[in-house]
Formats: structure tokens, C-alpha cells, sequence
């Protein structure tokens, strides 16, 4: 199973998780991104009504949000991190082979811009 890094744990970071964006490119159908269930079977995302498009791509891409049901708000962690989806463990705003600090690219990961179209 692959753990990418990202600076989630070490700079108390949730971006991603609060709420969950599920980027997918436009003209496939949402059935085809839908969020994966826990070891159990159970939902761990609950979908919302809401769809944003980035900025910097509107023409082919489009975000679908979801609410985690694993999240902790109050301390902005996962509840179960360690079995969290393999979805969760492979997504990260680091790219290990880029010339720029961890610093420098989560900034520029958590300052994607997006516009709401739903």
C-alpha cells in the first residue's frame, strides 16, 4: 500500500480532508469518482451538493465536495488515520522530486483557487 508524504501530520495540516475534494476531469460521471467505504463497508464520505471548478483549469476539470465522516473538526485530524483509504494515502500536495521546499509547495497546494458552480 503506498503512503505518499505530505505535511498533513507535521504542520497540523487538513486542507484536503475538511471538506474532501474529489477532483475529476470533466465529462466523467460522478459514479466513477464516488468515495470509498471503510474496511467495514461503511460510507466514509457523505457527498454534498457542492461542485467547484479550479481556476487555473475550468475547461476539464471539475471538484466534487465531500463531508468525512472520520474528521475530527475539533482537532483537525483524521479519527482513524492509520486505516484510513488507500484514496487518502496516495493524495498528497508534495512532489518528492520538485526543486522547491515542503513549505513552498503546500502553499502553493492550499492556495488553489476555486469558483462554485453548484
Amino acid at each position: 500500500m503506498i503512503n505518499k508524504k505530505g505535511p498533513c501530520l507535521d504542520k497540523n495540516c487538513s486542507w484536503c480532508c475538511d471538506p474532501v475534494k474529489i477532483g475529476f476531469p470533466k465529462g466523467v460521471g460522478l459514479n466513477e469518482v464516488l468515495p470509498k467505504k471503510d474496511k467495514n463497508g461503511n460510507d466514509i464520505w457523505e457527498a454534498t451538493s457542492e461542485i467547484l471548478v479550479p481556476e487555473s483549469c475550468p475547461e476539464t476539470m471539475m471538484v466534487k465536495i465531500f463531508r468525512c465522516v472520520n474528521y475530527d473538526k475539533d482537532a483537525g485530524q483524521c479519527r482513524d488515520y492509520d486505516n484510513r483509504p488507500d484514496v487518502c494515502r496516495n493524495t498528497s500536495c508534495i512532489d518528492p522530486n520538485s526543486e522547491k521546499s515542503i513549505d513552498e509547495q503546500h502553499k502553493i497546494m492550499v492556495g488553489v483557487n476555486f469558483f462554485k458552480i453548484k
